[in-house]
Formats: structure tokens, C-alpha cells, sequence
């Protein structure tokens, strides 16, 4: 490793670092090796979020909320302690990159490609807000790849649980609803908007709302009519154009009630069989429901005991 890659002073036990992968405004992220789960990307907190409470509780939310969250289309948790000085987290290693980076490098994706995508991340979040969670930050830049070039929604960090929900204004702009910028609390609707700027970006090439400044966004996302979908793809199927349409919709109210429902459509322009059931893999009623609402405050109330961060990790998925 060279010296600017050079290993975190704290590294938890059973990993080797192998190399940094990057940084986010939270934590450093390593490709690290464990003998049980392979090659993951270790999250580790970067120093000075400890004087700065409001990165520190992002990242404490992201390990609390993540591993919640067992989904085949959500970057899935191994391991991890949310707070002090051991604080990581453990993810599945994506090997194939952000999707955000696909479309840097390929531009406009063939449409069979760009439909699958889309449908893989309203599933990641239909399954992340049947489990209570607010993604508040929905873009390509958080959306990893596969290997085989499946797509999982991850990123927690601005995540929420549902019943924790404030009013601040968190997102990123090029994808944020018009009533977040208006500074109301971002909600389920304010996700599915996301994800239909998403899917017009993926479909398109191209973000529909481009600007300088955050101020402009704001404008634009308001008051500008994005070019037609047809404009940019002739051949994109006009039942998917609506189904973004109604995704992105301004008004809250003529988006679609859920991103289940948006899967729901996507599913059957493409002929998809609809596995709802089988998908959501942990019910969102009794147990399981009760324990998601716990807030990244209720886990530092629980530190390591017997078993460790594995202990701590399975209490949190029993």
C-alpha cells in the first residue's frame, strides 16, 4: 500500500486491509479482506467527525439503518459497531463501481440495460421504506454494481427512520423534490421523485434539471419542463416515459403512493413476474417493525457486549 494509502490506525478485528477504495464526507472506505466474508468495503469514520455531531450521527445511522436492511437489491451489511472509537462497518464489495460512473463512461446505456437498472433500485427502495427507512439522498452516485452488473441501493448516511423524520434539507440537488427545497420533511414521495430523476438520467444520458448553482436548481426543478424522453431515445417505450413522468412529478400527490407501486408498473411494461412477497424477505410487521424504528441514539445504548460487534450485529437483525 502506498503512503497516501497508508492503513487507518484503528482496523477491526479479522480484517486486512488491502487497499483505500476513497472517501466520503464521513468515513474512509477500504477494500478489506475477512476469512469469513471475503473481500468487503470496510467503512471506517474519519477523526473529525467526532467534533462535528451531525457527520457523526450520519454515520451512525448508516451502520444502524444498513444492516436492516437485508434486500438483494440494498448494498448488504456483514459486520459493524455505530459509535466510538471502534465504530465500522462492513459492506458487500461492488466490484463493478457506482452506476453513476457507468453512465460517466458509457453515456446514453442500451434501454433493456436501463430499464432492468431502474427496476433493480425501486426495488432497493421499496424494500428500504417497507422497513421504515428514508433514503433522503437517491442518485447514480449511490447505486453500486455488481460483478455481474446487478444494481444495489446504498449510501446511508443522509437515511432516516421513518419515525425519526426532521425537516432537514438533505439530498442532493439535482435530484431533490421541489417541497424539500421548500424545506418540508422529505418523505417516501420525496424518495420516488429521486428516483425519477434517476430513471430519466439513466433512460436519457442526461440529468432532466441542470444548473450552476443550488439556487438555479431550485428554479429549475420548480418551474423548467424537462425535454421529452423521446427527445433524447426515439425508441424508449412510451408507457416507461409515463411511468417517469409520474415519478417526477412536482405535485406530490400525482407521484406514485410508493416505490412499490412504481415497481409494480415497471413491472409489467416488461413483463416481469411480480414477487412482492418473496422480495421483502423480512415481514415488516411485529418484531422485525419494531426493532427498525430504533434510532442510531437507542444503539449507543448498547454497546459490544457478549459476542462482540457480531453480537451487537445480530441483535439488530433478530
Amino acid at each position: 500500500m502506498s503512503a497516501d494509502q497508508a492503513s487507518p490506525e484503528f482496523v477491526p478485528a479479522g480484517y486486512t486491509i488491502v487497499q483505500k477504495l476513497g472517501s466520503g464526507q464521513t468515513s474512509h472506505v477500504y477494500l478489506a479482506r475477512h476469512r469469513v466474508f471475503g473481500d468487503v468495503a470496510l467503512k471506517l469514520p474519519r477523526p473529525e467527525i467526532q467534533d462535528r455531531p451531525i457527520l457523526k450521527r450520519m454515520f451512525e445511522n448508516e451502520v444502524s439503518i444498513t444492516v436492516k436492511l437485508a434486500s438483494p437489491h440494498v448494498v448488504a451489511a456483514f459486520d459493524g459497531y455505530p459509535t466510538g472509537g471502534g465504530a465500522f462497518l462492513a459492506l458487500e464489495y461492488c466490484s463493478g463501481g457506482t452506476l453513476d460512473q457507468l453512465l460517466l463512461e458509457r453515456g446514453q446505456l442500451p434501454l433493456e440495460r436501463a430499464y432492468q437498472l431502474i427496476l433493480e433500485v425501486a426495488q432497493g427502495l421499496a424494500h428500504t421504506h417497507e422497513h421504515s427507512v428514508l433514503h433522503r439522498d437517491v442518485k447514480p452516485a449511490n447505486v453500486f454494481l455488481t460483478g455481474e452488473g446487478s444494481a444495489k441501493l446504498g449510501d446511508f448516511g443522509t437515511g432516516v427512520f421513518q419515525s425519526d423524520e426532521g425537516e432537514d434539507r438533505v439530498g442532493t440537488a439535482f435530484y431533490m423534490g421541489p417541497e424539500v427545497f421548500e424545506g418540508k420533511p422529505a418523505g417516501v414521495k420525496s424518495d420516488v421523485y429521486s428516483l425519477g430523476i434517476l430513471a430519466y438520467e439513466v433512460i436519457a444520458g442526461k440529468r432532466p434539471f441542470i444548473a450552476d448553482t443550488y439556487e438555479a436548481l431550485m428554479v429549475a426543478h420548480h418551474t423548467d419542463v424537462p425535454k421529452d424522453l423521446a427527445g433524447h431515445r426515439s425508441e424508449v417505450d412510451p408507457r416507461i416515459k409515463r411511468i417517469v413522468a409520474k415519478a417526477m412529478s412536482r405535485d406530490p400527490d400525482k407521484r406514485f403512493e410508493s416505490a412499490r407501486e412504481m415497481v409494480k408498473a415497471m413491472r409489467s411494461v416488461l413483463g416481469v413476474e411480480d414477487r412482492n412477497t418473496s422480495e421483502r424477505e423480512v415481514p415488516t410487521t411485529g418484531r422485525a417493525s419494531r426493532q427498525v424504528t430504533k434510532t442510531a441514539s437507542d444503539a449507543k445504548s448498547q454497546p459490544p457486549r457478549k459476542g462482540g460487534v457480531f453480537g451487537w450485529l445480530r441483535r439488530q437483525k433478530d
